[in-house]
């Protein structure tokens, strides 16, 4: 993570699940997305809390 955020200018957050497409669930430029992000499934998972029950 430390690595895409020194290195993009832009991401996208789109979690998939087992036999499912992701869906875009943010994107923007990734200084915010890493920083500030809007929706918190993309916070959680730029600071290493996924994979995790809720």
């Amino acid at each position: 993570m430390q690595q895409a955020q020194r290195v993009s200018r832009s991401c996208a957050f789109f979690p998939a699940t087992h036999g499912a497409p992701g869906r875009i669930v943010e994107s923007g430029p990734a200084e915010r997305l890493f920083t500030d992000p809007a929706d918190q499934r993309t916070a959680d998972y730029a600071n290493g809390r996924f994979g995790r029950p809720s």
